[in-house]
């Protein structure tokens, strides 16, 4: 949304408040919100889904082997073990959607098939021991195994693993006396099942520890990047401070200290009054980040600010004066210009002409030049401590994706070059949230 009302006291706030440093808490909220055990959750649910999976294809060839090959079982014990075991699988095989809820039913589940197989000697009176098929109980081991490996600690899911299909083993090998009838053949199916289990296991824990890895590395990095836009926010506070301090304090005394005339003396009454609105604008409410400016609007506050200085200043327009600004950028823009001005006034000297000239672009770029034809400078001779060229213009216009040129020669004036691009600054904003998602 446009808007082109001209506010009281300062043009601009000298400090965009609340534009990033308010926006640490939000972003402090969202990291303190974001999921520590996001891969570990994720790694759960395919664990749960697979489990499920295999239950639905290991259930029903249990079933049609159980149905086709005889219950063994006999009376209504046999639709008892038939009806649990499969009304329990069939919970396992629903509750995949939900970890939580399959942890609930895998524990009853594998409990339910531990006491089957310990009681198939007694249910069966021992009908199967003598045969070498398999009875159908023996394809919902490795099932009961998985439950147990996805449900309860490794610990725990190693005894479970151990011992159940040892007691599947030897309980289908016992006769109504209780002889075992074929050793072989019960070493074989508990080391069998003794193993397909311990895979199983090892598989869930393998997945587990990574996505616990991942999720610690991406606290970390997370971590390291809210520091480093904390220390970025602090960074630009800090040029904004240092610029309000140059523009405003320090401009003020030194064109107090330095003027001998009449009209030097109005100058620097000017600027004082202008530091006073400025401080006393500090806490005033800044723009929304998305509200723009017109281009005209911006050069007409450079008239303003040159009237306001008491000081000729030819200010002229070419391009569109509707392009639209975001207000941060025409903030930026317009204290680095205005610092330019100051600039000129102080340090060129008596001159033939000033001139802010400002160019908006077919591409979009927004171009301010303040130009005099004064005294001039060797700018490798400013030094570094020197806060007006370097925070002041400078530093304030890269902070928005602006870039700064200075022109100046001893005795041959001085040019200010100020450009912001849109797309310059688009593509930095595209940089910002590629390392973001990076870090991610």
């Amino acid at each position: 949304m446009t808007t082109d009302q001209q506010r009281s006291g300062a043009i601009f706030s000298p400090i965009p408040r609340g534009h990033v440093l308010d926006n640490l808490d939000r972003a402090a909220k969202d990291a303190a919100h974001t999921q520590p055990r996001f891969s570990v959750a994720r790694i759960d649910r395919l664990i749960a889904r697979s489990i499920s999976l295999v239950a639905l294809v290991f259930g029903a060839q249990t079933l049609s082997i159980a149905l086709g090959a005889g219950i063994v079982v006999p009376g209504p014990m046999g639709m008892v073990y038939l009806l649990v075991l499969h009304g329990l699988l069939l919970l396992v095989i629903i509750a995949g959607a939900d970890a939580r809820y399959q942890r609930v039913a895998n524990i009853a589940f594998a409990a339910s098939y531990l006491v089957a197989v310990a009681c198939w000697p007694l249910v069966t009176d021992g009908v199967s021991a003598a045969s070498r098929v398999e009875p159908w109980t023996w394809y919902l081991c490795a099932i009961a195994c998985g439950c147990m490996a996805q449900a309860v600690r490794p610990w725990l899911a190693s005894v479970y693993i151990v011992l159940t299909p040892a007691v599947y083993g030897f309980a289908r090998v016992l006769d109504a006396d209780g002889n075992i009838v074929h050793l072989d053949i019960a070493v074989q199916d508990a080391l069998y099942g003794t193993m397909i289990g311990l895979v199983i296991m090892v598989l869930i824990i393998t997945f587990r520890r990574a996505a616990r890895a991942v999720d610690a590395a991406r606290s970390a990095a997370f971590t390291r990047y809210d520091e480093a836009v904390r220390q970025h926010a602090l960074e630009a506070e800090r040029i904004e401070v240092d610029a309000l301090v140059h523009d405003t304090v320090l401009a003020s005394l030194q064109a107090a200290d330095r003027a001998s005339t009449r009209d030097q003396a109005r100058a620097a009454v000017a600027m004082a009054s202008d530091a006073i609105s400025r401080l006393a604008a500090l806490d005033a409410p800044t723009a929304d980040s998305v509200q723009t400016i017109t281009v005209g609007w911006f050069v007409d506050l450079l008239r303003q600010h040159a009237v306001h200085l008491e000081t000729p200043f030819e200010v002229s327009v070419r391009g569109s004066a509707n392009h639209s600004i975001p207000f941060r950028v025409a903030e930026s823009l317009y204290l680095a210009a205005a610092q330019a001005m100051t600039n000129s006034i102080q340090h060129a000297g008596d001159t033939g002409s000033r001139s802010v000239a400002v160019e908006v672009g077919d591409d979009r770029i927004v171009h301010v030049c303040v130009r005099d034809d004064g005294a001039g400078f060797d700018p490798a001779a400013v030094h570094t401590d020197r806060l007006g060229l370097r925070v002041s213009i400078i530093e304030r216009v890269v902070a928005v994706g602006g870039t700064v040129e200075l022109r100046s020669r001893p005795g041959s004036g001085t040019s200010v070059s100020i450009r912001w691009s849109e797309d310059a600054a688009k593509g930095d904003v595209a940089l910002e949230g590629s390392e973001r998602a990076t870090a991610q």
